[in-house]
């Protein structure tokens, strides 16, 4: 999904490097910093376990396509009969790329077909489900995630679906690759869509924008859409606890494992009438891939304490 900043690009040159600067690199770099502080291993988030699925890629791009094309007619229909003067101004601010140089046109495509792809899947997939289901559990966070990118572009409720399958493609094939293959070509049809279609000028009338509009057309393209979608979200998110979030790499694994080093964690032991319960560190919740819900075994082999996650209760 193209985000909002990217929907007008001015020919300024200074404002160019402005919006690299404040959509990609501070982005990047904020990710960065956050994972060096969690002892994680930046890199690890393009780790390839295995090839890409061309087929996979194909499809869930146009079929996700087709659901957001119609969601997005049914949106405009609404919006076009009961508020046109808002979506006369939505359209007449810009929302057609800018073909009168060429330099912005190759820009706005690399900006929309390459840094945008990568720079979210790599924090909303990569980054922000990792955190969120240690913390609140990998179904919350597939919802929580998708909800947040789905409120940073124009299509709320295309984009919220396309946030979903994009959470569910990462966990199933835990290759981050895959989904930037995916947002990049659902990008660059959308992106050649705006380049070939749209107008430079002329004033939109509310009567013809009323009168382009189809409602059974969005309805038509929204259920296509879904025959699709709803089978594969169920598919993967009946399995997706089991399955769990890709692994990451730690930048010290021994912190995590050897407490007879200087740089020891230290972890609270919490008694209650019932039980007895010690924090772990965040390197051992990520290490182990843990959740609210689950439980552990603590084994002693030889001068160490083994804690692993357990499968079975």
């Amino acid at each position: 999904m193209i985000p909002l900043g990217l929907a007008n690009v001015s020919e300024n040159t200074m404002e160019v490097i402005s919006q690299i600067t404040v959509f990609f690199v501070f982005p990047l770099l904020w990710l960065y910093v956050k994972t060096n502080k969690n002892n994680v291993v930046f890199n690890s988030f393009f780790d390839k376990p295995g090839r890409l699925s061309w087929g996979l890629i194909v499809l869930a791009t146009i079929m996700g396509m087709i659901f957001s094309v119609g969601i997005s007619q049914i949106q405009f229909y609404i919006l076009a009969h009961t508020l046109p003067n808002f979506l006369v101004t939505m359209l007449e601010d810009g929302n057609v790329i800018n073909t009168s140089n060429v330099y912005m046109t190759i820009f706005t495509f690399i900006s929309a077909c390459v840094l945008a792809p990568i720079m979210e899947e790599v924090i909303f997939r990569g980054f922000f489900l990792q955190r969120m289901a240690h913390k609140w559990g990998i179904k919350k966070a597939v919802i929580i995630s998708s909800i947040i990118f789905g409120l940073g572009h124009f299509d709320v409720i295309g984009a919220f679906m396309f946030g979903v399958v994009m959470c569910l493609l990462y966990i199933k094939t835990k290759n981050i690759w895959t989904n930037i293959a995916v947002h990049a070509l659902n990008n660059l049809i959308a992106t050649s869509m705006q380049f070939f279609g749209g107008e430079e000028s002329g004033t939109i009338s509310i009567t013809e924008l009323q009168a382009q509009s189809n409602l059974w057309i969005g309805i038509g393209l929204t259920v296509v859409g879904l025959l699709w979608l709803i089978p594969y979200v169920w598919k993967q998110w009946r399995t997706v606890k089991e399955v769990g979030v890709p692994p990451v790499r730690f930048i010290n694994e021994q912190k995590v494992v050897n407490s007879s080093q200087e740089n020891e964690v230290y972890s609270q032991v919490i008694v209650t009438d019932r039980l007895m319960a010690i924090e772990l560190p965040d390197e051992v919740v990520n290490k182990l891939r843990l959740e609210e819900s689950d439980y552990v075994t603590v084994s002693v082999e030889e001068d160490k304490i083994v804690i692993k996650k357990a499968h079975n209760r």
